[in-house]
């Protein structure tokens, strides 16, 4: 207003009008001179200011409340945040990872909900900021798909549990431990320590296996002995060795599986026992010892598959079948 009233002076005085009056009342709203070498004068204003109702005071109210808004919605985030992780671990079906977003995403909107409430304390208009992030919301929507649809296969991995963090799992050709999840990606622990992050997308599009989900867990030891073997010899050894380990469990008990493998040269025998899930790698290398030292004591013999390769001399093509003799002819030709 004040830059539009100045051309219209401008163009009165141009036409030889007399606007002084008019830059005088300008110049009078439109700024404050102050002489900062008067220093008492200039303490005088600014203790006048700071003072006044619609000055200092008005501002220190104004900040009180917002700093006071904030430590109140942070306190009243943290006590909801204890009340929620309470009641979900109450739920058997509410995973740690869901627990974990649940209880963060409350603690930052808390802060975030108390900072807009203290903004408008400070009679900032949060309707204008509110529009922005709108537009930005709409706007990222389309630049970050990909993001949003981690984000929703986050959610689905946390809703349906497929796993926990510290579960053993194998997804997209990884074996390792879940070490947390995020909004965007899935973070897992290497048997020998590297980290592995796999998109959302990509765990939740893929087979997920996991070894850890129950209380109990298979032991399977597969091993190929002389057709010439006696199997109940074996068998004997493997029920008696099992059953004999404090952690294998006994119902369910140690099996003979009646799947196992037979072959021309040798028969493939699989052996299996039961044990608690946090006891799986200790129990497996024990179980592992005391079955090599039991087939060396018993004088097991152990054997490997056999492959036949037959060679003939070229003279013997004429007592080939046609079709062989023809494949054979035009091998050696290539």
């Amino acid at each position: 207003m004040v830059d539009r009233l100045k051309v219209i002076l401008d163009e009165l005085e141009a036409k030889g009008g007399d606007p002084a009056a008019y830059r005088a009342y300008i110049q009078a709203v439109s700024g404050v001179e102050l002489d900062i070498t008067d220093t008492q004068g200039l303490g005088v204003r600014l203790l006048s200011w700071l003072q006044s109702e619609e000055g200092g005071l008005r501002w220190a109210i104004n900040v009180g409340k917002f700093v006071g808004i904030v430590l109140i919605s942070i306190v009243v985030a943290h006590i909801i945040r204890a009340i929620v992780n309470r009641a979900l671990r109450k739920i058997s079906w509410a995973s740690l990872l869901l627990r974990k977003f649940v209880v963060g995403l409350i603690k930052r909107g808390g802060t975030i909900v108390g900072v807009l409430i203290g903004l408008s304390a400070l009679e900032v208009s949060i309707g204008p900021l509110f529009a922005i992030i709108g537009g930005l919301g709409f706007v990222l929507a389309f630049a970050l798909q990909s993001n949003l649809g981690n984000l929703a296969s986050g959610l689905m991995l946390m809703l349906y549990k497929p796993f926990d963090v510290g579960d053993e799992v194998k997804i997209a050709d990884y074996w390792a431990y879940v070490d947390s999840i995020s909004l965007a990606n899935t973070k897992l622990k290497a048997f020998d320590g590297s980290m592995v992050f796999l998109p959302n997308n990509t765990v939740w599009g893929s087979n997920i296996i996991n070894y850890t989900h129950s209380d109990i867990r298979k032991l399977m030891f597969r091993i190929h002995i002389k057709f010439e073997q006696d199997m109940e010899q074996v068998q004997d050894m493997w029920m008696e060795l099992a059953s004999s380990h404090p952690k294998v469990l006994d119902d369910p008990a140690p099996g003979w599986p009646p799947w196992n493998a037979h072959y021309e040269s040798y028969i493939s025998v699989s052996l299996s026992a039961w044990s608690n899930t946090e006891e799986y790698s200790a129990v497996y290398v024990d179980l592992l010892k005391l079955l090599q030292k039991r087939i060396l004591k018993l004088g097991i013999e152990l054997t490997a598959p056999v492959q036949d390769i037959r060679l003939r001399a070229a003279s013997d093509l004429s007592t080939e079948p046609p079709m062989v003799k023809a494949l054979s002819e035009s091998s050696k030709k290539a």
